[in-house]
């Protein structure tokens, strides 16, 4: 989840967040939960819906209940089969949530059927397709929308069966339509509740944790996040599929001097600015940068040969050293010097994530020696080192 606020923000009635991304990735850290969910929700619905045919037989006879058996054996037919797509489908959670509204439309659908074969217990069916509404809307996981369609569609049809064959007084259909009616708002209320609360929890866990990752000042990953994890897990990636990583580590001229002439805050500027200037020139989602130290920045560029990896550090170093920053009455301008290593993996197995640090930040020494505002690099291969 990015800072963005918007990114972040919940819809009121869908219970869903209103960034389609961050919603994507909502569901799929949930996965798990959800799919669990389902599966107890299932196999609870389905044994209870199967207990229930006692009703049917003791109302009906053997005989004559035959019917409505057969028509709830299908629901936990239904939901057995639906379980092991779920758990076998690309798309789990989409997967879940069609086996979810499939099983609801098919379990409220026989019910109807049910209660249009024991017309004499009317109010006992209201009773019931209430408190399923409520178990659809807050049991079984789904959409929310999906959930009250089939919920409050399925409840009006029942309704309306009722009212037709009007077998009990107006005075009782009145109320036992109330009751119904007010099961599945309680249940839709309390499902977007429940929704809301559930997604609350996510985006502070999500806030927290970026908290720990990202430097407060730019936004760019932090050094503690790179040497736990960051580096690591891109390594292990170009080895395993055998590909080329290069990095790019900056650092700004005389950054101390800024400091000491205009104050700490205009240093801190120039910071965002520099941070700035690195997210927007690198690709989203695939390039990282890194604050490594106070000036200093770390760019990892997966899948990436040392010739491209040198354009776009040129690229920074001329777009940076013709930025000026205003501040207060005056404009901040200073240069940045770069430090590349490539390194290809389909060639040289052995590479750590320290050698490739350390070999990028003596480039980047090497061009601050060198008059500053330049670009050095260097291809690590089995071996040996290649200056290019």
């Amino acid at each position: 989840m990015t800072s963005d606020p918007s990114t972040a923000a919940i819809a009121r009635l869908r219970g869903e967040f209103v960034c389609a991304t961050t919603e994507l990735g909502f569901l799929h850290e949930q996965a798990p939960t959800i799919l669990r969910d389902l599966r107890r929700a299932l196999i609870v619905c389905s044994l209870f819906y199967l207990l229930f045919s006692v009703a049917d037989v003791l109302a009906l006879g053997l005989p004559g209940a035959a019917p409505s058996l057969l028509a709830r054996a299908l629901v936990p037919v239904l939901a057995w089969a639906g379980l092991r797509h779920a758990r076998r489908a690309a798309a789990p959670v989409k997967a879940a949530y069609r086996v979810a509204s499939v099983f609801t439309l098919l379990g409220m659908f026989t019910y109807m059927f049910v209660a249009w074969r024991r017309p004499a217990d009317t109010l006992l069916h209201g009773t019931s397709v209430g408190l399923m509404a409520v178990v659809i809307l807050i049991f079984i996981p789904n959409r929310l929308r999906t959930s009250v369609a089939i919920a409050l569609g399925s409840s009006l049809v029942f309704v309306a069966l009722a009212w037709i064959q009007h077998l009990e007084t107006t005075r009782h259909l009145v109320s036992m339509t109330m009751l119904v009616l007010f099961a599945n708002a309680f249940g839709a209320v309390a499902a977007n509740r429940h929704a809301r609360l559930w997604r609350e929890q996510y985006r502070t866990r999500q806030v927290l944790t970026n908290l720990s990752v990202r430097d407060p000042l730019t936004g760019c990953y932090n050094r503690r996040h790179l040497n736990a994890a960051l580096l690591d897990g891109e390594i292990a990636r170009a080895r395993r599929y055998r590909l080329s990583l290069s990095l790019i580590m900056c650092d700004l001229d005389g950054f101390k001097a800024i400091n000491d002439t205009y104050g700490h805050h205009a240093g801190d500027e120039l910071l965002r600015c520099f941070a700035n200037l690195l997210q927007a020139m690198t690709r989203e989602s695939i390039d990282t940068v890194v604050r490594y130290g106070g000036e200093e920045f770390l760019i990892i560029l997966p899948e990436t040969r040392l010739d491209g990896a040198v354009e776009l550090a040129e690229r920074v170093r001329a777009a940076f050293a013709a930025e000026r920053i205003p501040y207060g009455d005056t404009a901040l301008a200073t240069t940045a010097s770069f430090g590349v290593v490539g390194a290809d993996f389909a060639a040289n197995q052995a590479i750590t994530p320290q050698s490739l640090i350390a070999v990028a930040d003596d480039l980047m020494y090497v061009a601050k020696r060198g008059g500053r505002n330049q670009v050095r690099a260097r291809q690590v291969e089995t071996g040996m080192a290649r200056v290019a």
